[in-house]
């Protein structure tokens, strides 16, 4: 499928005509030819196909539920030109089945029941109407009256309120007039030929479009943004030895808005920006213009980025134009790959030929390839820093202080993405053979890049944090004359694997202060934030190895401000 270069170009007014279209133009619906899928259940949805035209017009219908500004309509045909789309209200009478049985012995109203009450007495006689509950204030016990207002008979069709039970049923029945209490019937036995349907109007919605350059015909494009239309993605990593897995990526197709048939589907990684995702379209026929108005004015500053929204439509149409070029998918193990496509900084899975109904979920395998590994046991500790970056205390600081933590070591898998594809953030799941391992979050990882997965906690390596104050440098003027202390603080981390196998270990903390020192070839780098702080916030790092049953110890030193 390929989207007509002027796709993009071209805009459907948002302004509904006043002036109605005196003929009838053929109605129409389009082919959903393409589909990107977001996560958030936001899909952008290209229709293609032929329409036919009386005097250069057209209907299409249903009418899309699209997003504010994300509506496009282009005609494909050489010199023809969108001239007006008007989206507005008709009217259709068909049959419709009756379902209620109130509505059942009304449309039956002159003919022959017998009904059976729930003393199983039989009352046989002509349907005459129904009479509704008295109003307050009427003499409940006053007999019912059959040419009161609230009597609808055959030459009074007036149906009862939708799901209202009436009070009675009216029957004519040797010559008599019974009033049945509607909740008291057990059964009905109609005649033979019962009316079981009743045609009823029903209002519909469609897109009424003028088109210069062409009269009989005309072959269009429409695109728009909607809500229901979605994926999930998963993986499965399969460990094969100590070194190598397969992953597996599933994407799991949720489909709320509309049937698929033969449409070329697109899972889209990446984090899109569409500022008007929430606020429907004028032209869904929605909302009133107060209800548009409202909706759109709690999005800050609209009309200064309305411009800016527009152009953002126009890019993605320019996305799904290009997909139609990706190659032939190709094949990984016993798992068809899907063909993949870079736009910006959005990365598309397609698929071709994809059939699905509104309210149906679906599963496609993407990608499944080998990928090296290796086992990593990482130990993040999340202390708090005991000063901000003013010097001002934020807990006690005394020497001596026990800064053991409860964080766990965990056991994990480190993964470099060797394949063709980004990995998006998904869930993961990890097995070894037939046993499952666990199951956890891979971060989006880019081509080239590595990722750490969770497996489960070490608890054969323990470890200690402690940090104690070895010098005070006390009262030294130095912001603004107010009198800091200048302390050197010593941290010690105490590792011992108690494994019977040598294992490497990834140690991550985090100070407020000048790094002075690091045993074991640790790195130190300043986070990013204010210059002017006089304790920067700095990330220490180690990689070390620990051979079964040995015990580490790590040292590190820091000078901090304290202001006094």
């Amino acid at each position: 499928m390929r989207v007509p270069r002027g796709f993009a170009l071209v805009a459907c007014t948002c302004v509904v005509s006043l002036a109605a279209h005196s003929g009838e133009a053929p109605e129409a619906e389009l082919k959903t030819a393409a589909v990107a899928a977001f996560k958030s259940g936001l899909a952008f949805v290209v229709k293609q196909g032929d329409v036919r035209l009386e005097a250069g017009v057209g209907n299409l219908s249903p009418v899309p539920n699209a997003t504010l500004g994300s509506l496009w309509i282009a005609p494909n045909d050489t010199g023809a030109s969108l001239d007006e789309v008007v989206a507005h209200h008709y009217k259709v009478s068909a049959p419709q089945n009756l379902t209620m049985l109130a509505d059942v012995l009304l449309a039956n109203a002159g003919k022959m029941v017998t009904i059976v009450d729930n003393n199983q007495k039989e009352y046989t006689g002509e349907i005459v109407g129904f009479r509704q509950a008295e109003k307050p204030g009427a003499d409940s016990a006053a007999p019912p009256n059959p040419s009161a207002e609230m009597l609808y008979s055959n030459a009074l069709p007036v149906a009862p309120q939708p799901h209202a039970q009436p009070e009675f049923l009216l029957l004519k029945s040797e010559g008599k007039l019974l009033a049945l209490y509607f909740h008291n019937i057990a059964r009905v036995i109609l005649p033979a030929d019962p009316m079981l349907q009743q045609t009823q109007e029903e209002e519909r919605k469609a897109l009424r479009f003028k088109i210069k350059g062409v009269t009989g015909h005309a072959n269009l494009t429409m695109g728009y943004l909607e809500h229901g239309l979605g994926w999930t993605p998963s993986y499965l990593v399969s460990l094969q030895d100590d070194k190598t897995a397969q992953i597996t990526m599933q994407a799991v197709l949720v489909d709320d808005a509309e049937d698929l048939k033969n449409t070329d589907l697109f899972f889209v990684v990446g984090v899109p920006n569409f500022t008007y995702a929430n606020v429907p379209s004028p032209m869904a026929l929605q909302q009133s213009l107060l209800e548009f108005m409202q909706a759109a004015s709690r999005k800050d500053d609209m009309n200064a980025r309305y411009s800016n929204a527009i152009a953002g439509q126009m890019t993605i149409g320019g996305v799904i134009g290009g997909l139609d070029e990706a190659a032939a998918p190709s094949f990984a193990g016993t798992t068809e790959e899907l063909q993949g496509a870079q736009e910006e900084d959005l990365f598309l899975y397609s698929r071709k030929d994809v059939t699905l109904a509104r309210g149906e979920r679906a599963t496609y395998n993407v990608f499944s390839e080998t990928v090296n590994f290796e086992h990593i046991y990482e130990w993040n500790l999340e202390d708090q820093p005991r000063v901000d970056g003013f010097g001002n205390p934020q807990n006690n600081l005394n020497s001596g202080s026990d800064r053991s933590t409860k964080e766990n070591i965990w056991h994990t898998l480190r993964l470099k993405n060797t394949t063709k594809f980004p990995w998006t953030s998904a869930p993961t799941m990890v097995i070894s053979g037939t046993k499952p391992l666990s199951q956890d979050t891979l971060p989006y990882t880019p081509k080239g890049a590595t990722s750490s997965l969770k497996l489960t906690v070490a608890t054969d390596i323990r470890a200690s944090h402690e940090e104690n104050e070895v010098e005070r440098q006390q009262n030294v003027q130095r912001r603004h004359n107010y009198n800091y202390d200048q302390v050197t603080v010593e941290g010690t981390l105490t590792i011992k694997n108690y494994k019977s196998k040598d294992v490497r270990l990834s140690i991550a903390d985090r100070v407020r202060g000048t790094v002075e020192s690091q045993s074991d070839n640790g790195k130190a780098g300043k986070l990013a934030e204010a210059i002017a702080v006089d304790n920067p916030l700095t990330r220490l790092t180690w990689e070390v190895s620990l051979k079964a049953g040995e015990e580490k110890i790590i040292k590190y030193r820091y000078k901090v401000w304290l202001r006094v």
